[in-house]
């Protein structure tokens, strides 16, 4: 069981495009049809996909950029997690949680449920995203069959191992963006009016939960003018319904600033060092903050339009390299090459399909959310690597499925069998020979995705077969509807202090620190714990206790403090400590602690941590553990 889980992450998308081959040459059509054993199938793989690679981190004690041996929140998750535990607390958000305060809220709610347990609530995560997985598939099997649905996860399973065992904003916007998209594209296709606006309502969130493809949503609203057989008056008032549901979308997000007692200065303000790093001829957002420090939003704005006044250029630079860099990440979190080349060859079909017409509002709906995507690529790609497009990468699932379902029905048809399969292999081999000739520069896999595209475009000279686009009116509506209304449950009510029992207590100082200050936490319980053993140590995957020598071997290189995190001495344990010491005032309540593995202990109870009191010369920046003592639970203080 170790093995696989530890593996999971390589191998299990190349088992599902085998399995989804073998079903669709499987001559037993009777076999194929049977929806209940289809969506049995698809559920355990749905699930399997989003929670064996959590469970793989803990085996192997593999260190994700934002979670040290899968379970520590590291940078940006070290503040969504302290962000949802002051939540529950009733303290609001820090300034850097406010930027897209719904995770805060939904990650409070997972934390509500697993009795303030960061791995239970890990796990809770991800089974949501497993369930946006699912849903996602099960609209694909409904349309194009059990086979095509497999090649959907396949493409979702590997970026949700990225996210799920992390405490980021990703984990929001890949679930609400999966369920928005369903229930946008399913109202399209029905030209129903409750279903489409409310599928513009939950994508706009999504994209205000991880900020993405925003250029997805004017494209979206202007649809009822693309669409025959609607009157005038009906046109506009659907436009103007979707205009604002897509502003409803960012009026939640302000709501749940204020309800924090936050700023909405703070709301979104990532876009200006976005713009800035673009009007700079397209560097990284955090330039913005090296050459202006301490600059507000609306001064790096400006600066922004400065630059884009005087050197314009270098903003069509930006732009440039940013749809570059969009091209040479397509689909590369797939960690194994073969079955990446097969899915990407797969994308190329479907995106090929997708521009032959074909006559469907259905259609046309996710044709203008694709070309959102592409034209929102040169603005958003230059932020970061591919978790920028969690919203939305449900829709690269669907253009697979589709992809897979357009050479199958090519293939199975005597009359295009043969030209079916030589297009296919064409595009397959271009993107092949790009991995194989040089595997080592990623523009060789952007070039090939475009040139493979113009050979899947120009083959499919015939409008898209009707086969391959069936209507399947509305097909997964209702499952999409229902994990939303789920998220809603868990994002604004489950943090609600009547809810539950209250988090909101503090523990008094038992005994004087000799030296250094004193901290007190829940070990093992909100504070997590990771143990680095020595040679002979018991291992542990619950709480996590990994060897030093696996410890290391499985490090990520692109986490912060790498080389400290090597270095660390065996029979180590790193501490993140929520403090739940009487505070006078409001202050971030969470850091890092280093310490003798014997020291501290992972039981779940209270303790006074005593810890230097100095961070600047400890390695990671941690504070180092001195001293620990028990605190009774019964001192406990309602704030």
């Amino acid at each position: 069981m170790e093995s696989v889980a530890t593996g999971s992450s390589h191998w299990m998308a190349g088992i599902l495009v085998a399995m989804a081959l073998a079903i669709a040459l499987w001559p037993d059509r009777d076999l194929r049809a049977r929806v209940s054993v289809g969506i049995l199938l698809l559920a355990s793989v749905a699930l399997a996909g989003a929670l064996v690679p959590i469970f793989g981190y803990w085996f192997a004690g593999r260190t994700h950029p934002n979670a040290i041996a899968g379970i520590l929140p590291w940078n940006d998750a070290a503040a969504y997690y302290g962000c949802a535990l002051s939540v529950l607390d009733g303290e609001g958000l820090s300034p850097h949680c406010q930027r897209r305060p719904a995770y805060s809220f939904y990650l409070a709610g997972l934390l509500r449920v697993a009795g303030a347990e960061l791995q239970l609530a890990l796990v809770l995560q991800g089974i949501m995203n497993g369930a946006a997985i699912l849903i996602v598939a099960y609209a694909a099997m409904r349309r194009w069959g059990t086979a095509a649905a497999l090649v959907t996860i396949a493409v979702l399973a590997p970026f949700a191992a990225l996210t799920s065992v992390t405490t980021l904003t990703e984990n929001l916007g890949f679930v609400l963006g999966a369920a928005g998209f369903l229930l946008t594209l399913s109202g399209a296709e029905r030209r129903s009016v409750r279903m489409l606006t409310v599928g513009v309502f939950i994508l706009s969130v999504a994209l205000n939960a991880r900020a993405g493809a925003f250029l997805v949503l004017p494209l979206i609203v202007i649809w009822p003018f693309l669409i025959a057989d609607m009157s005038r008056c009906r046109r506009w008032r659907l436009f103007g319904m979707l205009v604002i549901m897509v502003a409803a979308g960012f009026g939640l997000g302000s709501l749940l600033i204020v309800q924090a007692g936050g700023s909405l200065s703070e709301y979104n303000s990532n876009f200006g060092p976005i713009l800035y790093g673009l009007a700079v001829g397209g560097e990284r957002w955090t330039i913005a903050h090296s050459r202006f420090p301490g600059a507000t939003s609306g001064e790096i704005y400006e600066a922004a339009f400065d630059l884009i006044r005087t050197q314009p250029h270098l903003l069509l630079l930006g732009l440039l390299q940013g749809l570059l860099e969009y091209l040479q990440r397509l689909l590369t979190y797939i960690p194994w090459t073969p079955v990446r080349v097969v899915l990407g060859a797969l994308w190329l079909c479907g995106i090929a399909a997708l521009l032959r017409p074909c006559g469907r509002d259905g259609g046309r709906m996710l044709g203008l959310i694709v070309l959102g995507i592409f034209l929102s690529s040169p603005i958003i790609s230059i932020v970061g690597d591919t978790r920028v497009w969690a919203s939305t990468v449900a829709v690269d699932g669907f253009l697979a499925a589709l992809g897979f379902a357009v050479l199958v029905a090519g293939i199975t048809s005597s009359a295009r069998r043969v030209y079916t399969a030589l297009w296919g292999t064409g595009v397959l081999l271009t993107l092949a020979l790009s991995q194989i000739l040089t595997a080592s520069d990623p523009r060789a896999w952007g070039g090939a995705m475009v040139i493979g595209g113009f050979v899947a475009f120009l083959a499919q000279r015939d409008a898209m077969n009707r086969e391959a686009y069936p209507p399947a009116p509305g097909a997964g509506s209702l499952p999409a509807l229902a994990v939303a209304m789920i998220v809603a449950l868990i994002t604004l009510v489950l943090p609600l202090p009547q809810v539950g029992l209250s988090s909101r207590v503090t523990y008094p100082v038992v005994t004087a620190c000799p030296s250094g200050v004193p901290v007190i936490g829940r070990l093992g319980l909100d504070s997590p714990v990771v143990k680095v053993a020595g040679l002979g140590r018991r291992r542990s995957y619950w709480p996590v206790i990994a060897a030093r020598d696996e410890f290391r071997a499985e490090l990520n290189p692109l986490t912060n403090h790498y080389e400290d995190l090597v270095a660390l001495p065996a029979d180590t344990a790193i501490v993140f400590l929520y403090d739940r010491k009487p505070m006078a005032e409001l202050s971030v309540r969470y850091g890092i602690l280093t310490g003798p593995a014997d020291l501290v202990p992972v039981d779940r109870g209270v303790y006074q941590v005593c810890v230097s009191g100095e961070v600047s010369t400890e390695p990671m920046d941690a504070r180092r553990i001195l001293s620990v003592h028990r605190v009774p639970t019964r001192s406990a203080v309602p704030r």
